[in-house]
């Protein structure tokens, strides 16, 4: 099982004669993971890249440390 994830976040759509989606997911990974708010994540094949929002937060003092980051998918 791999220790990183992608949780449900949320999506909106522009109706002004587009058909624009943006996408939110909440990327998570193990505590000491190098992720920048310049960065893109991608998925196992590539068919999905997803850029972070932001700067990252980091939760180490809790059971579940990891690192989190908002990510943003852009399409039409």
């Amino acid at each position: 099982m791999s220790p990183y994830g992608v949780t449900v976040g949320s999506s909106s759509e522009t109706h002004e004669a587009s058909d624009t989606v943006e996408t939110r997911r909440v990327f998570a990974a193990p505590l000491g993971t190098d992720v920048r708010p310049s960065d893109r994540i991608a998925n196992e094949d590539g068919s999905e890249v997803w850029e972070v929002v932001g700067r990252p937060l980091i939760f180490p003092l809790t059971s579940l440390a990891r690192v989190e980051a908002t990510l943003k998918e852009v399409t039409g």
